[in-house]
């Protein structure tokens, strides 16, 4: 006999209930906000594929984000539950926090970044300032801060590539960049 897809219930994401030994689960539907698991393949009889789970949810930001690789379905489950747990236990003031900073353009807050490091020697803070207008903000100043991916980032770097920006100045952008970056990564789940 074939088994029973196993579904998201109250026990699955409840650290207060645990199923019974061998209970076989027959209901498919998941708690309301939880997002959904599926496969992305075109094969007739998805479940007996091999092919790997994909889950899209939204974050605690409220952005949709899509995540696949998972081997099974109770792994794909057992992901979305991690994830709705944190976005359950998530205070309401810091998501709040990240949804304002995750809309804000890179160059509004790179000019209130660079300010904020007291502890930057001037000729620091003058080459940090350089790169940015040179090299960085003409490529990501209007880019919202939580559209950063590692993708948008090997594309400014490919750009600087084509411009024929020295080796030298590609790292000191980069580490400006991801310097710049860190607390928005930090506090909003946004940058690479």
């Amino acid at each position: 006999m074939r088994p029973q897809v196993k579904a998201m219930l109250w026990s699955r994401w409840s650290a207060n209930s645990q199923p019974e030994s061998g209970a076989v689960y027959v209901a498919t539907k998941l708690i309301r906000g939880m997002g959904s698991f599926f496969k992305t393949c075109s094969c007739k009889r998805q479940g007996g594929c091999a092919h790997p789970y994909a889950i899209r949810f939204r974050d605690g930001t409220g952005r949709q984000r899509e995540e696949t690789g998972y081997p099974t379905q109770d792994d794909a489950l057992d992901r979305l539950t991690q994830v709705y747990r944190e976005k359950r236990s998530t205070p309401v003031q810091q998501a709040e926090m990240k949804r304002t900073l995750g809309k804000q353009r890179f160059g509004e807050y790179a000019g209130t970044w660079l300010p904020r490091q007291r502890h930057y020697a001037p000729g620091t803070v003058r080459t940090v300032n350089r790169l940015l207008d040179s090299q960085i903000l003409p490529a990501l100043e209007s880019r919202r801060i939580n559209s950063f991916t590692p993708t948008a980032v090997d594309d400014f770097i490919m750009s600087m590539e084509e411009r024929k920006v020295g080796l030298a100045t590609q790292q000191n952008a980069f580490d400006t960049l991801k310097r710049s970056s860190h607390l928005a990564a930090n506090s909003g789940e946004y940058c690479w």
